[in-house]
């Protein structure tokens, strides 16, 4: 949990005022609703979807001789995840008597494969050419690779690994980046040759598969491979060059041919996720970074991928995938060399979620970083994502001041003593003494490659929580060390435990921040190490620094009971009594299914509106009390509640000076760019005021998800220039929506995509602009229907129901596609019907407007320019009951 100074300096308003709500509303699923910046690469998923499966293998590369590579893709990676090493051959030396390999050649084989065993003495390798090593020249004729003696090179190679090793070698390149490195001699003719000799006249290489294209750049693998491709078995491409478009077509061609396509210098997340989906099976990883590559490798062999998509031109990917016991990973990655800054939206479309603790919500803006041009200004950004729900989810984003609990003997982390003549990490008993107090922030993107990570710091000297000597191993020692940016032992990430607790893992190793011992003893040594059968040495709860140190839970909450409503359910509980409660958490759970989740959280009410909860589902609810130390009670007696799904209106917007529903659902929407408003309006006193260019508004996720719905709105119209334009837009991102625009170029018109392709329904003519105009979409199955001012505009039978989409992303004024055209409109007195309305039931949602019209003038409109923020920082457009904090005053713009 993040404490209030922390909260209110994150928010950086410039005049603020906390103050008690009071009031009859009480807070409902709304609060969570959250309208991200628009511009993001939409990544559409379902975590109960069916998914694509893959089957890669990945490897670790010794081409450049590192242990500690290789250690840290072993522990990231997970062992049964490297599947293949790269080696290499050495043209240093010539043969002995034209067949045997000299010393040089043979140390470099030996000296790899005592890293490669690390893993295994079995682990299958591929050889390419060692390019740092030189090029003999009886290697050559001229500058060209004589082809005799080249493939008798690469043979020789084979044949001592063969009797001299059980590292099998299943895998050939004859040249590597031959379009690069001239020192090779390599020619897309004798490259084939090489690989013809090699098949034809040495029985040995007969079950080795060889290897073409190899190239640095990916626009000139399809050349390098065509050339040989009647003898090439693996088709092979670097991305440190070429457009993406070319790599997606070169893994193409190769599934084309049959051909196993192979990249065995991949230099960041972004060329795994784009090559599994255009062909690609066999990658290796040049060097390792750590976390969002070794978990991509794990979950894309033991999972399926959920959503996917790309921004070409940037060079940069994005995906989420689930593993096969359940987890659920978004990954976001950009070329090393190449990529652009890119956002990417993550979209889950059936519940809602926690992305890194930050939740419930459906959607999460993300940003990966690149640079200005080719190799200016990248950092080869690369990142992974938690996404997780149920009954125990991760507490509020970790990010501000804390003292670190371990789960074993309820003592903190803290400098304490020396080792080398830097503080030494151990635990103590917490008195508040600064050397037991740490700032704990994300890393973003002021650090290199990965940045899923946080950094410790101590309050008491500013220095890093670090793994000494960056040890990859089981006992490694942690100390604090060094100001600035934090190395890559200096990085850890969080991984949740459980009952507020967390697994904390060092980016360099991937292990585990250890007490060594459960004796409640001050001075008890901290160090990392691997998961042990009995982790409470392992698990760490943040701890505000305002808060006790204590592991008392509160009492069970008692007194639940709810109310239905036509498209909601209100619970209600009595209040603890502790001093140090910090709020509540509710879980729901659909009846007849295993399926629990967290709906809310951080509450300090005790009474909730539950409108995520869906028309003709059925549910249990149950309640838990956290105090400020993290301490969560157990849950409360599960009490059933449902939605009563009587005919009713489900949702009003009136638009009054706010974004509140006037029914008791209480479905509030949110807003981007604040709101404004006008009193030329067609019911109550103000009406919205969309400005065509910068401003919608976000519906709550599940407005539009009954089995039939009715949607209706007064339209004042005021850019007739541009098609397109939505006045309503619901969806799950670009494959499924369903809008209604007030012209497509001709008429007014519904369109449904379904995910199968758009259709439509098609008024008359257009909506008349700069008049206040009633408009009304029936939908009753896949019967549509289209009013304007009562009268019936357009009908027709589409092929799907639009109801069927259940759309989570529900907009007025904005497309899915944020770069298509917003609506430039006044809105006013919005309905939304869990029926449909005939054409008598439209004109009594027309006659609804209790005013009468106004029309606009040409004065000054009030643009209301009040922000609300929640205790834990969410901006809303309206007070809730509680705490908030309050910015600003109205002001008058043109």
């Amino acid at each position: 949990m993040r404490n209030i100074s922390t909260l209110l300096a994150a928010i950086s308003l410039s005049t603020l005022s906390v103050s008690a709500q009071s009031g009859d509303r009480i807070p409902s699923s709304s609060i969570y609703l959250s309208t991200v910046t628009p511009g993001g690469r939409i990544v559409s998923f379902a975590t109960d979807g069916e998914g694509q499966r893959f089957h890669p293998t990945w490897g670790l590369d010794q081409a450049w001789i590192n242990e500690q590579n290789f250690r840290k893709g072993l522990n990231h990676m997970g062992r049964e995840n490297v599947g293949i090493g790269r080696s290499c051959f050495r043209t240093t030396k010539a043969l002995t008597n034209d067949t045997g390999l000299a010393a040089d050649p043979i140390n470099y084989l030996q000296r790899r494969n005592n890293i490669f065993s690390i893993h295994s003495d079995t682990l299958p390798l591929v050889l390419t050419c060692d390019q740092e090593a030189g090029v003999d020249s009886y290697y050559r004729t001229g500058t060209t690779a004589n082809v005799s003696r080249w493939s008798a090179m690469i043979y020789a190679h084979v044949k001592w690994l063969s009797e001299n090793s059980r590292h099998r070698v299943i895998g050939v390149s004859p040249f590597n980046e031959p379009d690069y490195w001239t020192e090779e001699g390599a020619t897309t003719t004798n490259s084939r040759d090489i690989a013809k000799t090699l098949k034809s006249d040495y029985p040995l290489m007969a079950n080795v598969a060889i290897v073409g294209g190899n190239t640095l750049n990916d626009d000139k693998a399809a050349a390098w491979y065509r050339a040989g491709k009647d003898y090439y078995d693996w088709g092979n491409t670097h991305q440190l060059a070429g457009s993406m478009d070319n790599y997606k077509a070169y893994y193409r061609l190769l599934a084309a041919d049959g051909k196993v396509g192979y990249n065995d210098e991949m230099h960041n997340v972004a060329e795994a996720m784009i090559g599994l989906e255009c062909g690609m099976t066999v990658g290796i990883w040049w060097g390792f970074d750590s976390r969002a590559r070794g978990e991509f490798c794990d979950i894309s062999r033991h999972g399926v991928r959920l959503g996917y998509n790309d921004h070409a031109n940037n060079w940069t990917a994005a995906s989420v995938y689930r593993h096969d016991d359940g987890r659920v990973k978004a990954f976001m990655g950009s070329s090393e060399r190449q990529a652009a800054t890119t956002a990417y939206e993550f979209v889950c479309t059936d519940r809602e979620v926690y992305y890194d603790g930050y939740g419930p919500t459906r959607e999460i803006r993300q940003t990966i970083h690149g640079g200005t041009g080719y190799q200016k200004g990248q950092k080869n950004a690369e990142r992974v994502i938690d996404v997780t729900w149920g009954a125990d989810v991760a507490p509020s984003p970790i990010d501000g001041t804390y003292k670190i609990m371990n789960k074993a003997t309820a003592m903190v982390v803290a400098e304490h003593g020396e080792l080398g003549g830097h503080p030494n990490i151990s635990q103590e008993r917490y008195s508040g003494a600064k050397n037991q107090l740490w700032e704990v922030h994300p890393v973003g993107n002021s650090v290199d490659g990965d940045y899923s990570f946080m950094d410790i710091k101590s309050v008491n000297d500013g220095k890093h929580m670090d793994v000494l000597n960056f040890s990859t191993q089981s006992g490694g020692n942690v100390i604090s060390y060094g100001e600035g940016t934090p190395s890559s032992c200096q990085q850890w990430y969080l991984e949740y435990a459980g009952d507020g607790y967390y697994f904390i893992r060092n980016r360099e190793s991937a292990l585990y921040l250890t007490l060594t011992s459960t004796s409640k003893v001050q001075g008890i040594n901290i160090n990392q190490q691997s998961k042990l059968e009995d982790p409470t040495r392992q698990m760490w709860r943040f701890i505000d620094a305002d808060a006790d140190c204590e592991v008392t839970a509160p009492s069970t909450p008692s007194g639940l009971h709810t109310t239905p409503q036509p498209a909601s359910v209100i619970l209600e509980w009595e209040a603890n009594s502790e001093a140090d409660l910090a709020g509540y958490t509710i879980v729901r759970q659909e009846l007849g299914t295993d399926e629990w989740n967290t709906i809310a959280r951080n509450l300090t009410t005790t009474k909730f509106v539950d409108n995520t909860c869906r028309q003709g589902k059925n549910y249990a609810y149950g309640v838990k009390a956290i105090d400020q130390s993290g301490n969560i009670s157990s849950l409360c007696e599960m009490v059933e509640g449902s939605p009563t799904c009587e005919t009713s209106m489900t949702a009003r917007w009136t638009f009054d000076d706010n974004l509140q529903d006037a029914t008791e659902n209480q479905f509030d929407a949110s807003s981007y760019g604040n709101p404004t408003y006008t009193t030329s309006k067609a019911e109550g006193s103000k009406a919205l005021n969309l400005n065509g260019t910068t401003q919608f508004v976000q519906l709550p996720y599940e407005i539009a998800s009954s089995d039939e719905m009715t949607f209706t709105a007064w339209v004042y119209w005021r850019s007739t220039s541009t098609a397109n334009q939505r006045i309503f837009d619901f969806g799950n991102g670009l494959e499924q929506y369903m809008y209604l625009t007030p012209s497509d170029g001709s008429t007014m018109s519904f369109v449904l995509n379904d995910g199968t392709g758009e259709q439509s329904v098609k008024c008359d003519s257009k909506l008349t602009a700069t008049r206040w105009k009633h408009v009304a979409v029936s939908i009753s199955g896949t019967k549509v229907s289209i009013f304007v001012d009562g009268e019936l505009s357009g009908e027709g039978t589409l092929t799907a129901a639009p109801t069927s989409l259940h759309p989570c992303l529900n907009y007025i004024g904005r497309c899915q596609e944020s770069s298509g055209p917003m609506l430039k409109a006044y809105i006013d007195d919005v309905m939304i019907y869990n029926h449909a309305l005939d054409a008598d039931g439209v004109k009594s949602a027309m006659n609804a407007a209790t005013d009468g019209i106004n029309q606009p003038s040409n004065g000054p409109q009030a643009e209301a320019a009040t922000n609300y923020y929640t205790i834990d920082g969410r901006k809303t457009s309206h007070p809730t009951k509680g705490i908030f904090v309050k910015q600003g005053s109205k002001k008058a713009v043109k």
